[in-house]
């Protein structure tokens, strides 16, 4: 690896440092803001409970991970593990937000909710695959598994299928 690619890692790992730490801190107040306003809302909801008590871990391991980037010396492994607990706390986020807002609002509310995080997903990929035609295989695998999360974890226990 040269000197620019690894600067350019180190680079992209701050920036995903600065995203773990604020989505860690999200969920962190989306947990008080329930427990304090109705913690209900965890005990009848098993799934967003533990979606919202995942996410924590799956961040900050995430964190670590990425940090572990600047020093590493093999970048890669890191790098991918970082990605694969960041995307599954992603995923478990917008579920929990998802089927909080079906629950507390309305059902319409919850899905243009999913809706918007699916579609703004595949706009960002779309927009990264035209910058750089390599990136298909590996946005389609990343958009893949962020979607099967949130149809299997967010929208489907949502409509009350499970």
């Amino acid at each position: 690896m040269d000197k620019k690619e690894d600067k350019t890692i180190e680079v992209k790992a701050k920036l995903r440092l600065d995203i773990n730490r604020t989505l860690l801190a999200i969920c962190f107040t989306l947990f008080t803001f329930i427990a304090a306003i109705n913690p209900s809302l965890l005990k009848d909801n098993i799934l967003v409970a533990i979606q919202l008590t995942l996410a924590v871990p799956l961040l900050t391991s995430s964190l670590f991970a990425r940090s572990k980037l600047a020093y590493a010396k093999i970048k890669h492994i890191w790098d991918n593990y970082g990605f694969i607990t960041f995307l599954i706390a992603y995923g478990f986020l917008i579920n929990t937000i998802g089927t909080l807002l079906s629950a507390i609002t309305t059902l319409k509310i919850g899905m243009i909710f999913f809706g918007a995080n699916i579609f703004l997903a595949l706009m960002y990929s779309s927009l990264e695959i035209s910058e750089n035609k390599a990136k298909l295989k590996s946005r389609f695998i990343k958009d893949l598994a962020f979607i099967l999360i949130i149809v299997f974890l967010g929208i489907l226990p949502s409509l009350g299928i499970y």
